[in-house]
C-alpha cells in the first residue's frame, strides 16, 4: 500500500478514535502526507504522553512556556509528564485540530477537551504547537497552551 495511502488510513481511524473535528490545511502539493503525520504525532501526545513517547515527540531543542512564566526545555518537561501522571478517571479529546504545513515547518492548533469520571463539565485547552521536519521526522520545538474561560 503507498505511504500516501497508508497515511490516510491511519488519520481516518484517529479521527474516528478521537471524536473531535480536524482540519488539514494543505499549503503545497503533497503536504497532505506530512499533515496527517503531524495529526499522528498529536495523537501519540495527547493519548500516549510517556515519557517514551515524549522523547521521540519533543526535539532536543524543545522549549515550553507555561503558566507560572517558566519555559521548560524537553528535559524539564518530561520530568513534569513522570511526576504528574495522568489519572485513569480524566479523558480527553481534541475537540478541534488544524494542521497547516510550510515546507519543513508545521503548525498544529486546536482545542483539547478534558473531562474527568464523576465530575460534571468539560475542561477546555487551546494549543499552539510547532513542529520541525527533521531527518524525516516531525519534532514538536514548541508549545503552549492557554485555558478557555467561558463567561
Amino acid at each position: 500500500m503507498p505511504n500516501g495511502i497508508r497515511a490516510a488510513m491511519a488519520v481516518a481511524v484517529l479521527l474516528a478514535a478521537s471524536g473531535g473535528t480536524t482540519r488539514l490545511a494543505a499549503q503545497a502539493a503533497g503536504s497532505q502526507g506530512d499533515s496527517a503525520a503531524v495529526v499522528a504525532v498529536e495523537h501519540r501526545w495527547l493519548f500516549v504522553g510517556d515519557s517514551a513517547a515524549m522523547e521521540q515527540i519533543l526535539a532536543p531543542d524543545f522549549l515550553h512556556p507555561v503558566s507560572t512564566g517558566d519555559i521548560l526545555t524537553k528535559t524539564q518537561h518530561i520530568a513534569y509528564v513522570v511526576k504528574h501522571p495522568r489519572s485513569p478517571s480524566v479523558h480527553k479529546r481534541f475537540g478541534r485540530l488544524d494542521v497547516r504545513v510550510y515546507g519543513s515547518t508545521a503548525i498544529a492548533t486546536g482545542v483539547v477537551d478534558t473531562a474527568q469520571d464523576g465530575k460534571q463539565g468539560v475542561r477546555q485547552t487551546m494549543f499552539t504547537d510547532v513542529f520541525m521536519k527533521r531527518a524525516g521526522q516531525w519534532r514538536a520545538v514548541s508549545a503552549q497552551e492557554t485555558g478557555v474561560v467561558r463567561g
